[in-house]
């Protein structure tokens, strides 16, 4: 049960965040679309998605799984094994949600957490 919870948490959490990365890069990328031709500059994006994200994905997953084992195994000194990986997990969507509300809303979440409007935004 325990490995099908850490394999879940993993994978959304690398989900979550490849998709975070490529659209960034993809909206930055874009920027610059109006400067070339459109087959140009279609050919040369599509040569750097790949080359950019192709190592990324690989990678990505590998990153995660050490960064959640070490923080899992520090949550399960303090407060056990599931326990810990649900603290992880919430840990790393309040993160990435910081990071999605930016980037399409351009809302600071901290700013609204702290000023105790979040319920404007709910």
């Amino acid at each position: 049960m325990y490995r099908f919870l850490f394999r879940f948490v993993v994978t959304t959490l690398t989900i979550l965040t490849a998709n975070l990365v490529t659209t960034a890069i993809s909206d930055y990328m874009i920027t610059y679309k109006n400067h070339v031709k459109p087959l140009t500059f279609t050919l040369i994006a599509m040569s750097i998605i790949v080359v950019i994200f192709y190592p990324l994905f690989l990678k990505m997953e590998e990153w995660l799984k050490k960064i959640s084992v070490k923080v899992i195994r520090s949550g399960n000194s303090v407060a056990g094994k599931y326990i810990g990986l649900l603290f992880t997990f919430l840990l790393g969507l309040i993160i990435l949600l910081y990071f999605y509300a930016r980037m399409w809303y351009h809302i600071d979440l901290l700013k609204i957490l702290f000023s105790g409007r979040i319920g404007g935004y709910l």
